[in-house]
């Protein structure tokens, strides 16, 4: 059976999350650059394309401030 042209363009419009798999809603109003978060494993990324939907990882940076021995800031 073939797809048609509004089945194919709301596909379009989700990303997939790399960790958790889950589709990704990406509405009309986010452009090239935004974040955008997963709902379901709160993994960020960031809209690379939005025609088709593209997305980014988004890196964890922490500086040499965030450590504090063998710990980090954030496990506190």
């Amino acid at each position: 059976m073939a797809t048609t042209k509004k089945q194919r363009d709301e596909r379009e419009r989700f990303g997939k999350c790399q960790i958790c798999l889950c589709n990704i809603p990406v509405e009309y109003y986010f452009d090239i650059g935004d974040e955008i978060i997963c709902y379901e494993c709160g993994t960020e990324y960031t809209i690379s394309s939005t025609f088709p939907v593209k997305l980014q990882l988004v890196e964890d940076s922490y500086g040499g401030d965030d450590f504090f021995g063998e710990e980090l800031f954030d496990d506190y």
